[in-house]
């Protein structure tokens, strides 16, 4: 399970202005910032897996050859399973050396696998591991669960930070306060965004 934290990063104008002019005619104003967090574990209900056929010899184009007829062979298996998306990933050649000299070449390409049918992709995996090696496993929530989740949970934080205008507003004086900077973020990474309001000329 992965946790997602979103924070709400706000920037609060109270239009209370100090008696000091900041280039000339531009009034300063009081600042408060405050913070609102959501957090929610996200099911990982994806699985990857990346495969790799490798390859090692004297002769560059024969070992070239082989990886291209185990990759073809490995995708023909994989199209039997409309579940499963399926990506090749580049293809490498790197020289293999005996102190300073090349006594041969290496070959490498990965094959990456992604589903939410985790049944039917590790009898897939099963299977093309009689010509390729599994390289890397994980599981992480698939696209469409991880926006539903940020979108749960930037409202949820919303909602906090209103709660949080109310109490500050509620312990000053100069009750007339306007939002002026907003960063939404996720703890995660998957979501930034800035959103600003300029300030008008009056207090309204």
């Amino acid at each position: 399970m992965r946790v997602y934290r979103f924070l709400a990063i706000v920037l609060l104008f109270v239009f209370s202005p100090i008696s000091v002019h900041a280039h000339d005619n531009e009034p300063l104003f009081n600042q408060v910032n405050l913070q609102a967090q959501a957090e929610r574990e996200i099911p990982n209900n994806q699985l990857t897996v990346v495969l790799a056929v490798e390859e090692e010899g004297k002769d560059a184009a024969k070992i070239a050859n082989k990886v291209n007829q185990d990759m073809d062979w490995a995708l023909k298996v994989a199209a039997q399973y409309n579940d499963i998306n399926t990506s090749t990933q580049s293809y490498n050649t790197y020289p293999v050396y005996d102190k300073r000299t090349v006594i041969g070449w290496r070959a490498i390409q990965q094959l990456e696998l992604k589903s939410i049918n985790v049944t039917k992709l590790s009898g897939l995996v099963g299977k093309l591991q009689e010509r390729l090696q599994v390289k890397n496993m994980r599981f992480s929530p698939t696209r469409e669960t991880q926006v539903q989740y940020e979108n749960e949970l930037i409202e949820e934080a919303m909602v906090s930070f209103k709660q949080r205008v109310e109490l500050v507003k509620k312990h000053m004086e100069e009750k007339n306060v306007r939002i002026v900077n907003l960063h939404i973020n996720s703890g995660g990474g998957a979501l930034s965004a800035n959103l600003c309001r300029k300030q008008n000329d009056g207090h309204g």
